[in-house]
């Protein structure tokens, strides 16, 4: 009886003595993930963030030009133009009922383009998501997926810019914004997308003048560099 009474409590014992390792070392690798993952989640939320705006961004640009393919949208389509007597532009307008339309389509276009994208998995290695010209390509493969999160946003805005002499490159710019989540196992990325892509453009030729005058800055006055130059010509 004494026997079994002093086995039994040695075996408590080495119970106890188990149960506090398991314990102590449950604890450390507690704190082991908790360090992991507050090292890792920066690179990963960075990577990812990247990631999903590199492949949205290509979605989206997509989208636009299969609709600007399907619609055949020129510039005329979109801009009226007034000229005088002798063909020179004098007046430009926006055909605001074609402009909404092609609004509307392009932001059905981008969500449809976007769902499709949603269902699909986009699979990374993990050297890639790291960072790292050694580990890029490397490691075990690691899935994500792209979910919109919320709606998509369309606008658009005239954009002027000098092309030459007397010359104007007048573009027509739709912009685009749509917030989407990066899904993947332990973490959640969001993060807005925005993109502006040029749907039509032409060049407004104003009245070429028969000479003009080009000057180069230096320390001295302007109006010294008119003379020396008239000087010099003359």
């Amino acid at each position: 009886m004494r026997q079994a009474a002093v086995l039994s409590r040695r075996q408590r014992k080495k119970r106890r003595r188990l149960g506090w390792k398991l314990l102590i070392l449950g604890v450390l690798c507690l704190v082991a993930a908790v360090q992991i993952d507050a090292r890792l989640r920066p690179l990963m939320t960075t990577a990812f963030t990247y990631q999903a705006q590199l492949h949205a961004t290509r979605a989206i640009n997509n989208a636009v030009l299969e609709v600007i393919d399907e619609e055949d949208l020129r510039y005329e389509s979109i801009i009226h133009t007034q000229t005088n007597d002798v063909g020179r532009v004098t007046f430009l307008e926006t055909d605001m009922v074609a402009m909404n339309r092609l609004k509307s389509e392009i932001s059905n276009a981008v969500s449809d383009r976007l769902v499709r994208v949603a269902q699909e998995e986009i699979e990374l290695p993990m050297g890639t998501l790291l960072g790292g010209n050694f580990l890029s390509g490397r490691g075990p493969e690691i899935g994500f997926r792209l979910i919109p999160a919320g709606y998509v946003v369309t606008d658009f805005y005239n954009e002027f810019q000098e092309a030459g002499i007397n010359q104007t490159l007048h573009q027509v710019v739709i912009t685009i914004q749509v917030p989407v989540n990066a899904m993947l196992p332990l973490y959640n990325v969001t993060t807005e997308i925005s993109t502006s892509v040029c749907v039509a453009e032409s060049i407004i030729v104003g009245e070429v003048p028969q000479s003009f005058t080009e000057i180069n800055g230096d320390n001295r006055g302007l109006l010294d560099q008119v003379n020396d130059y008239a000087a010099a010509a003359g």
